[in-house]
């Protein structure tokens, strides 16, 4: 669940980078540097669910035994 909230909360902070810097110029490569931080944190959020998934299966495995 805290997992969820953080990658929530770096998304909302994303869009809120991008809507307060809405008029300024060069704002598309500020639109791109939050979306490169955004998919950063996608990917570490992804890697770190499957990680969990992944030791919680070998921890079911090991209390089988």
């Amino acid at each position: 669940m805290l997992k969820t909230i953080t990658l929530a909360s770096l998304f909302a902070a994303a869009v809120l980078g991008i809507s307060l810097l809405g008029g300024c110029a060069g704002n598309k490569d500020l639109e791109k540097k939050v979306q490169a931080a955004y998919d950063k944190a996608t990917d570490a959020q992804t890697c770190c669910d499957t990680n969990t998934e992944r030791l919680d299966r070998m921890f079911e495995k090991t209390m089988r035994k």
